[in-house]
């Protein structure tokens, strides 16, 4: 997908943030997202629709529940979902009741305003739905609050910022242009809900709903997440594409400056033959075994064979095999320069260690290798595109951040509230 004509717009971007964005890039804008839906199917927008799904939720409490009514003409039912949920007005900062105990935080309640676009709390919590209501049952009230709140704090700043870069796409278009992108997003999402009731085996969206609300969540939910995270990708996308031209001496340069990338340190696979002396009565004991696990080498037998039967090795169950090994990579330095100066096939003689008795076997074997500049070029291109790119989306989020009107329930807390907008970082 190439975005690169878009940097030919000269646009003022303070305006655009103050909600006067350039026609003529909203335009553009809108063109390039009808175009990625009808050339590629839809298909990038499912990709992007199945990241936003938590990875290994640990805590989560129920949210909105919002229904749906029947509508005949509506074969997915989809445009059946209410949109009229009674939503609480006003971020309210992070409190305690009377008593003095915190209280716990109601889904309709909104926990953050980005540009005077409320974030409810049921935004942040329906995905963990399923393992809060167990809390709230184990948990005292207050302690409840308080998985509530460290939730928010983990979850809150990526959600503040996918709003902001949301935002900022909608402030470059106008109102008749953000309409026609809610169509193409509601056509997307409805293709992705066809998708579901066929994988899950639902009949209508009015019961995939009502399946997706037991599991804590709903489809109008998981709608708003879809919408403001392809809006969110879309921005990103448009305002930190890079134009770098790259010779072969700056990557060559590269290449050089970073050569441990494409170094390959010697590797071996090998089988262990390992007796050691407590489980056999002693050292003698020990020994006493090995012999006769030795005998059965010298007959000829598969090593494989002979470890199963006397080996209490870590991977004796295998034949003794252990995968692809790293030169220097071992504790044991003996056994390390052992392996690595043995030959494909080779029986190492006896080697004592604390505690017990070990026989080497090297099965395979790779030399230390670098690979040559000419394989990895265009690799490397990519890696220093990729780098100036996420050195300009941080660049862009942080401008954005600079300008932006941002509310949290931690505003009390000049710690929390700082944390709550250091986002944007791109360390992973």
């Amino acid at each position: 997908m190439q975005l690169s004509p878009l940097s030919n717009w000269k646009t003022d971007r303070t305006e655009g943030l103050r909600g006067r964005g350039s026609c003529w890039k909203g335009l553009f804008v809108l063109f390039l997202f009808c175009s990625i839906l009808t050339q590629q199917g839809c298909q990038q927008i499912k990709e992007q629709f199945n990241r936003v799904r938590p990875n290994n939720p640990v805590v989560g409490p129920a949210p909105p529940r919002i229904s749906l009514e029947e509508n005949s003409e509506d074969s997915l039912g989809y445009a059946q979902i209410s949109k009229d949920a009674t939503v609480a007005s006003g971020v309210l900062l992070a409190s305690h009741d009377a008593s003095g105990e915190l209280k716990p935080i109601p889904d309709a309640q909104v926990v953050a305003m980005v540009n005077g676009e409320p974030i409810l709390a049921g935004d942040i919590f329906g995905p963990y739905s399923k393992q809060m209501e167990k809390m709230k049952k184990q948990l005292s009230t207050e302690q409840f609050a308080q998985a509530q709140r460290e939730l928010l704090k983990r979850d809150l700043p990526d959600t503040l910022e996918r709003t902001l870069l949301a935002h900022a796409l909608k402030t470059t278009l106008k109102q008749e242009q953000i309409d026609q992108l809610d169509t193409i997003l509601d056509k997307a999402f409805k293709e992705h809900v066809a998708r579901l009731l066929e994988k899950t085996k639902t009949a209508s969206a009015r019961e995939l709903d009502l399946k997706l609300q037991k599991d804590g969540t709903s489809l109008d939910q998981l709608r708003k997440t879809f919408g403001t995270q392809q809006l969110a990708m879309q921005y990103l996308a448009t305002e930190s594409e890079v134009h770098v031209e790259l010779g072969r001496v700056d990557l060559l340069k590269y290449y050089h400056e970073n050569i441990e990338k494409f170094t390959h340190p010697a590797q071996v696979k090998w089988q262990e033959l390992r007796i050691s002396f407590e489980p056999n009565g002693g050292r003698n004991g020990a020994i006493e075994k090995l012999n006769q696990a030795v005998a059965e080498l010298q007959q000829g037998k598969d090593f494989a064979e002979v470890a199963r039967k006397y080996s209490d090795g870590a991977t004796a169950s295998n034949g003794g095999h252990w995968e692809w090994t790293r030169q220097g990579s071992l504790a044991d330095s003996k056994v390390d320069q052992l392996l690595f100066s043995m030959k494909k096939g080779q029986i190492s003689a006896v080697v004592e260690s604390p505690g017990y008795f070990q026989v080497l076997k090297v099965t395979d074997r790779k030399e230390a290798s670098v690979t040559p500049f000419e394989q990895v070029q265009q690799d490397i291109q990519s890696e220093i595109i990729k780098k100036k790119r996420k050195e300009k989306t941080a660049q862009v989020i942080e401008r954005l951040k600079e300008s932006a009107d941002i509310e949290t329930i931690f505003d009390n807390d000049p710690e929390l509230k700082k944390a709550m907008r250091d986002f944007g970082k791109f360390s992973k």
